[in-house]
C-alpha cells in the first residue's frame, strides 16, 4: 500500500498545473498549484534536515487551515516524523497535557498563538520552535520566504507505510483526551475506500474551514482532496466562512451538522420576516422539489418547479457559492428534518460516521445510494458488527495503531482485532449503518428506563426560539433540559409581545419561560412519554469551544457541562 507521500508525488505527476491550494489575501483568492506546493515542500524539507530533525521525531503544529499547515503536514511525512497537531482553542493546560504527554520535538506555530500561549511554550523544552510569519524574538527560528526553485535535492528518506505518522488527542467529550496513533495504511486505506464511497473529481473544489487538527477534516477535506488532484479553497477565519465561500464556489462542502443548522435557520428565518408572496413562493417550490423526487409532477408543475428554481431556490443555492453539488456532513448525527430540506433546494448532505480510532471514516451515504436518519454504507476497507449489547465494534486496516503511551486504554479498546466504539447502532439489510447514541451518554431515569439525549436535542434546537440544548436527568424520575436562547430570535420576541428584553430578568419573566414551556411541548409532541422534558432551565451563556463546553468539532463535552451547572 503506497504512503501519503506517494499518493502525493502521483498528484503531482497528474495534475501539476492544478491548482491544490488557495488562499485569501486581502479581497481575493491566490493559488498555489501541484508543482510549485511540491517545490515548497521540498524547500522546507531540505531546511528542516539541516535543523536537525530526525527521522521518528515529533513535531506538533498550531495553526490556522491554511497553506502553511498542508506543506507542515507534507514534510513531516516526506521526513518520517510523527505528526502531532494542536487545536487552536487549547488553552495553557491542555497544550501542557497533550505536548507533555506526546513528547514533542518541535513545534511550528503562528505570531497570533505563540504570543497567545508564550509561557507554556518556552517553558516547555522544544528543540526548536518555528514561527510562521515575521516576528521579532529571537528565541525562535522563523518560517523562510517561499520561491519557486528550479534545483532541489531529492529527499531520500524511507517511509514504510507501517510507520506512524500522526497522533491525534481524542475530543475528551467523556473524559481526558487519549493520544491516537495512525499510521499511513490507516489514512490510505480509509480515504480510498471513502474516495470509492464518494465521486471526487480532478475539478472538484473543497472549502476547509473544519480544523485541520481533527481527524475528520484531515481526512475527508484535505487528503480525500489531495489524493484526487482537487482543490482546496481556504476560509480566511471563522467570521468570514459565508463571504468566502461566495468567492470561492467550492463545489464540496464538508462540515459538522451545528453549520448545517444554522444556515437553515438563518433561511428560514429571513423567509418568515419576508412579504408574504415570497413566503407562499418559497413552500411551493419546495414542495414541487419534493414531488419531483417521486416523479409525481405533470407537465405544467414542471414548468413551474424550473421558474421557480431559478428566481427562488437558486438564491439560496447562492449564499453556499452556487456551484456545491455535495455536501459532507460528519461529526455528529444530522437532523434527518435538515438534510431532507438541503435535499430539496438542490444541496444534497452525504452523512457519514466514523471515529478518530479509524482514521475517521467508517461509513457514508452515496449521491446516488442513501437513506436519511442513516451514516450510509459501510466502507470496504473495515468490517462493522454489532455486538449483542449492540454496540459498533470494527475491525480492517483503518484501525489505530493503539493510543500513545497508554496501553491499558489500548487493551480496554481493540479486543482480538476489534476495536470497540462506545456507540450503539444497527445494520440493515441493505448494509446501511444506523447510530442509535454513544453507551457513556445513556440517560438513566430513576424508573430504570435508558434515555438517548441527542435525538431529543436535535428535536428541540429546530425552534428558531433555541440555540443550544443539554438533555440531563441520571437518577431522577423525569427529563430535563439546559437551554441556550437565540438571544436575537428572543429580542424580535420580547418587541413584538411588549416583554422586557434585560438580562438577567428576561430568563425568568413568566412570559419568557411561558414561550418556552410551549416549544418544548410542540418539538416533543411526537417522543414517547419517558422522553419528555419535564424541567428546564434558561442560560445566556453559550457553550463553545473557549469554555472548554464544545470539542473542536462542535460536540458537546457532558461531563464539563454538567460540572459547570451542577446538573
Amino acid at each position: 500500500m503506497p504512503t501519503i507521500i506517494d499518493k502525493f508525488e502521483k498528484s503531482v505527476t497528474a495534475y501539476g498545473r492544478r491548482v491544490a491550494l488557495a488562499y485569501i489575501q486581502g479581497d481575493k483568492y491566490h493559488h498555489i498549484d501541484y508543482n510549485t506546493l511540491n517545490n515548497h515542500r521540498l524547500q522546507i524539507a531540505n531546511w528542516w534536515s539541516k535543523l536537525g530533525f530526525i527521522q521518528g521525531q515529533k513535531v506538533s503544529v498550531m495553526l490556522p487551515n491554511s497553506p502553511e499547515w498542508i506543506i507542515v503536514d507534507l514534510v513531516s511525512v516526506t521526513l518520517g516524523l510523527t505528526m502531532v497537531p494542536l487545536h487552536t482553542t487549547y488553552n495553557h493546560v491542555q497544550l501542557n497535557r497533550v505536548i507533555e504527554h506526546a513528547q514533542v520535538d518541535y513545534l511550528i506555530v503562528n505570531q497570533e498563538y505563540f504570543d497567545e500561549h508564550k509561557e507554556p511554550f518556552l517553558k516547555y523544552p522544544f528543540k526548536k520552535i518555528i514561527i510562521v510569519g515575521l516576528s521579532d524574538d529571537d528565541s525562535v527560528a522563523h518560517w523562510p520566504v517561499l520561491k519557486y526553485k528550479k534545483d532541489i535535492p531529492q529527499i531520500k528518506t524511507k517511509v514504510l507505510e507501517s510507520d506512524l505518522h500522526t497522533i491525534i488527542y481524542t475530543s475528551g467529550t467523556t473524559g481526558d483526551p487519549k493520544g491516537v496513533m495512525l499510521s499511513h495504511q490507516n489514512l490510505v486505506s480509509d480515504v480510498e475506500s471513502a474516495k470509492r464511497n464518494i465521486d471526487i473529481k480532478e475539478a472538484d473544489k473543497f472549502f476547509s474551514f473544519l480544523p485541520l487538527s481533527h481527524a475528520f477534516e484531515r481526512a475527508a477535506g484535505y487528503y480525500s482532496a489531495i489524493f484526487s488532484g482537487a482543490s482546496i479553497y481556504f476560509a480566511q477565519n471563522s467570521k468570514t466562512i459565508i463571504e468566502d465561500i461566495k468567492k470561492a464556489k467550492p463545489t464540496i462542502l464538508t462540515s459538522v451538522p451545528r453549520i448545517f443548522e444554522k444556515v437553515y435557520d438563518k433561511i428560514f428565518d429571513k423567509i418568515g420576516s419576508g412579504k408574504a408572496w415570497k413566503k407562499k413562493m418559497f413552500y411551493h417550490s419546495l414542495k414541487l422539489s419534493r414531488l419531483s423526487k417521486s416523479g409525481k409532477l405533470s407537465f405544467l408543475e414542471k414548468i413551474q418547479l424550473n421558474l421557480l428554481d431559478k428566481i427562488v431556490l437558486d438564491k439560496i443555492r447562492n449564499t453556499l457559492g452556487g456551484h456545491l453539488r455535495m455536501a459532507v456532513s460528519g461529526g455528529a448525527s444530522l437532523n434527518p428534518t435538515i438534510a431532507k430540506f438541503f435535499e430539496n433546494i438542490g444541496l444534497p448532505i452525504i452523512e457519514g460516521y466514523g471515529l478518530t480510532e479509524t482514521s475517521p471514516i467508517v461509513a457514508v451515504n452515496k449521491l446516488d445510494n442513501y437513506k436519511f436518519g442513516t451514516v450510509g454504507s459501510i466502507l470496504d476497507c473495515n468490517k462493522v458488527k454489532i455486538a449483542d449489547n449492540k454496540e459498533i465494534i470494527i475491525s480492517g486496516d483503518n484501525i489505530m495503531m493503539g493510543y500513545y503511551d497508554n496501553p491499558k486504554a489500548t487493551e480496554e479498546s481493540i479486543k482480538d482485532g476489534w476495536f470497540y466504539t462506545g456507540d450503539l447502532g444497527f445494520i440493515d439489510e441493505d448494509n446501511f449503518l444506523t447510530i442509535i447514541g454513544r453507551a457513556k451518554d445513556i440517560i438513566v431515569l430513576s424508573t430504570g428506563k435508558n434515555i438517548f439525549p441527542e435525538p431529543i436535542e436535535n428535536a428541540l434546537n429546530e425552534s428558531r426560539y433555541i440555540n443550544q440544548s443539554f438533555v440531563y436527568g441520571d437518577n431522577n424520575k423525569n427529563l430535563s433540559v439546559l437551554i441556550v436562547p437565540d438571544l436575537e430570535e428572543l429580542a424580535i420576541w420580547c418587541r413584538k409581545n411588549e416583554a422586557d428584553f434585560s438580562f438577567p430578568d428576561v430568563l425568568k419573566d413568566n412570559k419568557i419561560l411561558g414561550l418556552y414551556e410551549q416549544k418544548i411541548v410542540q418539538k416533543l409532541k411526537d417522543f414517547t412519554g419517558v422522553e419528555k422534558v419535564k424541567n428546564f432551565i434558561l442560560t445566556d451563556k453559550e457553550f463553545n469551544q473557549e469554555n472548554g463546553l464544545l470539542t473542536p468539532t462542535l460536540k458537546l463535552r457532558r461531563k464539563m457541562i454538567k460540572d459547570m451547572y451542577n446538573l
